[in-house]
């Protein structure tokens, strides 16, 4: 690894780390397929490196967050509960089914989510509700700042459904569970800023757990991994000042585009043959 090579790392990184950090993302949307196209790494060893820049972003932004008091940590825990057998059942479906079928209807998924919140945006509903419905959870958080946060988690048993979902869908696609996680954390009523910064947190566990299974594998390649996981690093204490600034709205609309471009990625994927 020649020093232009370790300069595009760390400039890439951090191009990737500040936005992704702002919505509460990983970065493995961009981080993969770059490392396959523009570096010519083997996938898995993109997969690999990308979860280590992944840890980057989301440690660096959970920490950031978690200064501004702005994560909900049992959420977090609760979205976290069944990552692991989601990545479970979605390597194994590969085996049993096409994977190009099962990648098109996570792409169906990941795009019904994000018009759910295209909805809810226009008509500032969430997830339907019974009025006396007990399946309600009070939280209150309030930042550095003393600004509070109050809210009530709609159906929060439908955290665990997300959960199963995204690490479903890096099972079968090799992409963190960011975007499923922040759009539905928004849908049960979780205030953007929160939603970003707990996702972030619940990342960060999961995405932890699969760079120590990498590791063992040695997939990883770290001449590669350490110069894009300092670049994410660095890239996700800026998008988490940057934030803390930008209005709830933003933060969604970007979520929203960012939902339907993964959606159409994977939908693209079920082409290949």
């Amino acid at each position: 690894m020649g020093p232009i090579e370790v300069v595009l790392l760390l400039v890439f990184g951090f191009a990737v780390g500040m936005p992704m950090a702002m919505v509460g993302l990983g970065g493995g949307i961009l981080i993969v397929p770059a490392l396959i196209l523009v570096f010519g790494l083997p996938a898995e060893n993109s997969v690999a490196i990308s979860l280590v820049a992944m840890t980057g972003t989301t440690l660096s932004a959970s920490i950031g967050y978690m200064r501004q008091g702005r994560v909900d940590y049992k959420l977090g825990l609760l979205y976290d509960i069944l990552d692991v057998p989601g990545v479970i059942a979605g390597a194994y479906l590969t085996t049993i089914l096409p994977r190009n079928i099962l990648a098109g209807l996570c792409g169906l998924l990941v795009i019904s989510i994000a018009f759910l919140l295209v909805k809810n945006r226009k008509t500032k509903h969430h997830l339907p509700i019974e009025a006396n419905s007990r399946w309600r959870w009070r939280r209150v958080k309030t930042d550095s700042t003393n600004q509070s946060f109050e809210y009530s988690i709609r159906n929060p048993g439908f955290a665990l459904i997300s959960s199963f979902l995204s690490g479903l869908i890096g099972g079968l696609a090799g992409l963190g569970g960011g975007t499923t996680d922040t759009t539905t954390m928004i849908l049960l009523g979780v205030p953007p800023h929160v939603a970003v910064a707990t996702s972030e947190f619940a990342m960060a566990l999961t995405n932890g757990v699969g760079v120590v299974a990498h590791g063992i594998l040695q997939n990883i390649l770290w001449d590669v991994a350490i110069p894009l996981t300092i670049g994410t690093l660095i890239g996700a204490q800026v998008g988490v000042l940057a934030s803390k600034r930008a209005k709830g709205e933003t933060l969604t609309k970007a979520l929203i585009v960012i939902a339907f471009l993964l959606g159409i990625r994977l939908i693209l994927l079920s082409f290949q043959v």
